[in-house]
């Protein structure tokens, strides 16, 4: 044999060895994008959008695959993309204005709810003792988890209402109550609540089992206007500065993906819906579609910004910080970049 080959033929053959090795990783870079968002869940409505995205291939059709972690409160999902575990995170506006005190890396990209999609529900069988808001005075309130990383908007809701009505939060109670059906109806039924804030359907259930009534429900446009002004940014889509800086096909290809599917949204039943969230209980699916046949109108039609829904949102935080001068003096605009989602009246 020629010795002149038996270098290029070990070479080669090394060559074939490694790019068999790298094989999985180059199908992998030349695979779709993953983006992955936290977010509170799952099958809350305020979120449903997010939810949706995969459901409908919404994500695929965009050129990217979508990964979803769910946490007990939208001041631990934003804690997970701090933590660089996701890219976004889906919480309330002032709940993300109170973070972003401590963090002004955090930046809204994206409208998902322009209503405050909350009830203030109290225990059934404190029914004749608890008739106003005001009879919440000394009580315990369960609201959505916050603490280190913030309040949550559940409880800023909370002493929102309570303020106006003559209680100040530090005559109640608030207790960390979940952020599921489950954990509600254990909190009601132990008493180590009085009173509970809740999304749906969690309050069409708790309701239907006789564990809570409504007190205060925000869903609807007359209480909503009572309390807050008219539209309300709620719900949004947030990120941090790095990612709009590094990686902003990333936001680009989010907010095109989110706005399908709130077209979809608006254009497809109730029943419709629910059917795509594949919901393995019966009970909550009946409720989530009762719901959304009444209140699909809570869901921003296309991710825009509202300026009505961002004065109404901005007012009502600087009204809940109280004496904050942080606070009083942050303005909404400084954080929303609007450049894929857009503005809207």
């Amino acid at each position: 044999m020629n010795r002149s080959f038996i270098v290029p033929i070990h070479l080669l053959r090394c060559a074939f060895l490694l790019l068999l090795g790298l094989l999985p990783q180059l199908a992998a870079a030349s695979g779709p994008m993953r983006i992955v968002v936290a977010m509170p869940g799952p099958d809350a409505a305020p979120y449903l959008p997010l939810q949706l995205i995969s459901r409908i291939n919404a994500d695929r059709e965009a050129g990217f695959i979508l990964s979803t972690r769910y946490f007990g409160g939208g001041p631990l999902a934003v804690k997970d993309m701090v933590d660089q575990n996701s890219d976004f995170a889906g919480l309330g506006m002032p709940a993300l204005a109170g973070i972003r005190l401590s963090n002004p890396n955090l930046v809204s990209i994206a409208a998902l709810a322009q209503a405050p999609a909350y009830v203030l529900m109290a225990r059934q069988d404190l029914k004749n003792r608890i008739r106003t808001l005001a009879d919440l005075r000394w009580r315990s309130i369960g609201t959505h988890s916050g603490g280190k990383q913030g309040k949550s908007t559940a409880r800023q809701i909370a002493e929102y209402l309570l303020m106006r009505n003559g209680v100040g939060i530090n005559d109640v109670n608030f207790v960390h109550a979940g952020q599921n059906l489950a954990d509600y109806s254990a909190a009601l039924q132990s008493g180590q609540v009085d009173a509970i804030v809740v999304n749906e359907p969690a309050a069409t259930l708790l309701e239907k089992h006789k564990l809570a009534w409504r007190l205060a429900d925000l869903h609807d446009p007359a209480v909503a206007k009572k309390h807050l002004g008219g539209r309300f940014l709620y719900t949004q889509l947030a990120t941090t500065t790095e990612t709009l800086r590094d990686q902003p096909d990333k936001v680009r290809l989010l907010n095109t993906a989110l706005r399908e599917t709130l077209r979809w949204m608006a254009t497809h039943s109730a029943r419709e819906i629910v059917a795509y969230l594949q919901l393995s209980d019966e009970e909550e699916k009946l409720a989530l579609e009762k719901f959304l046949a009444a209140h699909k109108g809570i869901y921003s039609p296309d991710g825009a910004f509202s300026e009505e829904a961002v004065h109404n949102s901005e007012a009502f935080f600087h009204a809940v910080s109280g004496d904050d001068p942080a606070a009083a003096q942050l303005r909404y605009a400084d954080f929303i970049d609007s450049r894929w989602s857009g503005r809207s009246r």
